[in-house]
């Protein structure tokens, strides 16, 4: 867990974001796989790197098992939830409107991106996410049950936060 991590690694992760929003993303991505390299358990800098893998890279099966890891690393952090779902349904949007030009290929079939999608999601919603991710959570379960047909919330009335200001 990140609360295990010394202060120098949280702050050499802090320092990759920043170089990424400063728009050098190839060298955010070599910092981050030396930051994994020193600390494998870095559950935070495992989902940076997926999915930013996912995101800016189109490394599609890269970023889901860096992802995964995460997940494994930490699995009742809403925010690493979170991210591994959205991440599955941006690789399952994207397959299947076929957006965004080549892509590295995903052993797994749409339906079951979308699938596993929910499940992150649901289990990021029981994780106690803060109130604005909670928003961003229930929007993403929306759009993956838009897509699939099948309804997020089993057809009860759920009271939904209110939307994060944009």
């Amino acid at each position: 867990m990140a609360t295990d991590l010394p202060e120098e690694a949280r702050n050499a992760l802090r320092a990759v974001m920043q170089s990424h929003a400063g728009g050098d993303v190839d060298a955010a991505l070599m910092a981050v796989q030396e930051i994994i390299e020193r600390w494998p358990d870095y559950a935070q800098a495992r989902s940076y790197y997926g999915q930013t893998l996912v995101t800016r890279k189109r490394r599609f099966a890269e970023g889901l098992v860096e992802l995964d890891s995460a997940v494994a690393l930490d699995d009742d952090d809403p925010y690493i939830l979170y991210t591994a779902g959205w991440c599955r349904e941006f690789v399952a949007n994207a397959i299947e409107k076929r957006r965004g030009g080549a892509h590295q290929s995903v052993p797994e079939s749409v339906a079951d991106l979308y699938t596993s999608a929910t499940v992150l999601f649901r289990r990021a919603l029981a994780a106690d996410p803060d109130d604005a991710l909670i928003g961003d959570i229930e929007d993403m379960l929306t759009v993956v049950s838009n897509a699939t047909g099948i309804p997020w919330d089993d057809g009860e009335e759920v009271t939904r936060a209110a939307p994060r200001p944009r």
